[in-house]
């Protein structure tokens, strides 16, 4: 059986109010140090075309660590690895024309931490940071019941990070899980994702959950529009564009999570071991339809699968993608064309068995039948000569 590891990110605010204005004025320093130091990596990257770290660690270190002496080397070591992701992301942008400048400038307020620089005590949530001279700060994390999951994983990394409402820890964790070997005799539960609503099941049941994101998102796009015509100063359109912009996203995310948990639900609850969902493709523009090349960028398809994806295998559920190409345009018992019935839109009819169905069931019934198909292609051996 495959084994995985699955990450976690668990963010902790930690706790400033009992803490000494020397260790603020020290964390503080190593922030505006940390960000410094970015920045010139950042132009030694761009200037010389470096794409590689160990090519930009071993470019700079040395004249780093004689500017920096009471810094922790391993800040200048994840300096460069975070240098060398923005410049490769900047990069990127250009390749997609996304982008036109020829440097990017690191302006925000994270510090990358090795394992080497913090300790995180997960009985008494606290956690020491390496500072200048050898020294380190220990600070108090405020917990809630949902980190106790955290105690029984494997430590990775984290981020100090610097926000106008206080300061946070983003640690990442390990979860070690073992997935089911995919056959043709698993169980399975096939999802079809759709604007306002997501259809999932097999060919013993369907259900339905109504979403409404693409309504959600459509007037949530209308209101920003209003806000960037009609209000004059600009900190406070960027003010009220984030505030919009955040509340849209928390709606839908909690959208998804909620979507999410029934589905695993269901799939726990009839001995389901694979999520089957549709292996979708960044949909090309139409050139005569603005209204609709919107929606189609304000979908957030590919990010629900991947928290429906990230969730399943937390419960050691297999997820697998199949081409959805025809799924809603053939019959998934016979394979015969479906035509539109005269009952709406909705509704699809097959012209060789007479199968009537919504086409979003039938989508789900064909959903299940591509995995099993090449579950069972996969496992038949191809002929070593042709006929």
């Amino acid at each position: 059986m495959p084994v995985e590891k699955i990450t976690l990110t668990a963010r902790f605010k930690v706790d400033l109010a009992d803490v000494d204005e020397s260790v603020i004025s020290e964390i503080y320093r190593l922030f505006y140090e940390y960000r410094r130091i970015v920045n010139e990596l950042i132009k030694l990257a761009a200037s010389n075309h470096i794409t590689s770290f160990v090519e930009l660690y071993h470019a700079k270190y040395q004249e780093l660590r004689q500017r920096y002496p009471t810094l922790p080397s391993h800040y200048i070591f994840t300096a460069c690895r975070h240098a060398t992701s923005i410049y490769k992301s900047l990069m990127e942008l250009k390749r997609l024309g996304m982008c036109e400048k020829d440097r990017p400038t690191f302006k925000g307020r994270t510090i990358w931490l090795h394992k080497d620089l913090f300790r995180l005590d997960v009985e008494n949530w606290m956690v020491s940071i390496a500072v200048h001279n050898g020294r380190r700060v220990t600070l108090k994390l405020l917990h809630g019941r949902y980190h106790e999951r955290f105690k029984r994983m494997e430590m990775g990394e984290a981020r100090l990070v610097l926000r106008d409402d206080g300061l946070y820890l983003n640690v990442s964790f390990y979860q070690t899980v073992v997935l089911p070997e995919p056959n043709t005799d698993a169980r399975v539960v096939a999802v079809d994702v759709n604007e306002n609503v997501i259809v999932y099941g097999n060919n013993d049941f369907v259900e339905r959950f109504e979403t409404n994101e693409g309504i959600i998102r459509t007037r949530y796009f209308l209101k920003r529009r209003r806000i960037q015509t009609r209000i004059r100063g600009r900190g406070l359109r960027r003010r009220l564009l984030e505030k919009y912009r955040g509340r849209e996203w928390r709606r839908i995310r909690e959208i998804y999570y909620k979507v999410a948990r029934e589905i695993i639900g269901k799939a726990l609850e009839i001995g389901a071991t694979v999520i089957v969902m549709e292996d979708l493709e960044i949909y090309k523009e139409d050139k005569d339809s603005k209204e609709l090349n919107g929606r189609l960028h304000r979908w957030g398809y590919r990010k629900f699968q991947w928290i429906l994806e990230y969730q399943a295998r937390l419960h050691g559920l297999n997820v697998k993608y199949v081409d959805p190409a025809y799924t809603s345009s053939l019959c998934p018992m016979c394979e015969g064309e479906l035509d539109l019935s005269s009952n709406g839109c909705r509704l699809r009819r097959c012209q060789r068995c007479g199968l009537e169905k919504d086409r979003d069931v039938i989508a789900v019934k064909n959903l299940a039948k591509c995995y099993y198909e090449e579950c069972a292609n996969a496992r038949t051996p191809k002929p070593l000569f042709d006929a």
